[in-house]
């Protein structure tokens, strides 16, 4: 059979009882040998030993491949699946299971300032201006290791009548920004005037990095 790649002759009935008791050494020399040939194959494994022995080769560790279905939250943690049939893959741990990445996961085409020790984090929500027309949005984690890029838009758009370009409409504005929130203000736009609208609803979102 092979194990590891290594052709082996693993046999529980060999050598027999009455083999001459000479040939002892080598037997034992050659099961030494397949057993250290096997272990090489997948973890560090020199015949004289030293530092290192043992470890995993890089890129010997082979994660579980199956259906996403068959996704379980059993075992220890630590345990990583490739969904065959998603193209997902997953971490599966005694405390649940957690979705890692996929085909269909967002990858930015910039790379984040500051290198691979630093990762694209994006934050969004929906606030309400309210009475005051004002409305403080605080990123989360303590915000980005720098200031971010913000979107915002209005979900009640129509506060005056006519419709369309002849009707008053509220647009947001980001008002001051920094690495850990913004100010977002609403203000009522026609083709004449310009003032402070309140109880809006605007959907936010916010995209920067931040240290790994």
């Amino acid at each position: 059979m092979s194990l590891g790649g290594i052709n082996t002759n693993y046999d529980s009935t060999s050598p027999p009882d009455n083999e001459n008791a000479g040939l002892g050494a080598t037997r034992i020399r050659s099961l030494e040998t397949t057993v250290q040939q096997v272990l090489d194959s997948e973890h560090n494994f020199p015949a004289a030993g030293g530092a290192n022995t043992g470890y995993h080769r890089l890129g010997s560790g082979r994660v579980f491949y199956d259906v996403q279905s068959n996704v379980s939250s059993s075992g220890t943690d630590g345990r990583l699946q490739v969904a065959s049939d998603t193209s997902r893959l997953f971490h599966v741990g005694s405390g649940g299971t957690m979705y890692l990445g996929g085909a269909n996961s967002i990858s930015a085409n910039s790379t984040p300032v500051g290198g691979q020790r630093f990762q694209w984090v994006q934050d969004f929500g929906e606030v309400n201006t309210g009475s005051q027309a004002v409305v403080t949005v605080g990123f989360a984690n303590s915000g980005y290791s720098g200031i971010p890029f913000v979107q915002v838009s209005v979900v009640t758009t129509k506060v005056g009548s006519g419709g369309g370009f002849g009707g008053v409409m509220a647009l947001p504005f980001v008002d001051s920004l920094t690495a850990s929130g913004c100010r977002i203000l609403t203000a009522a736009v026609n083709n004449s005037s310009f003032a402070s609208q309140t109880n809006i609803n605007v959907h936010w979102s916010s995209l920067g990095t931040r240290t790994l």
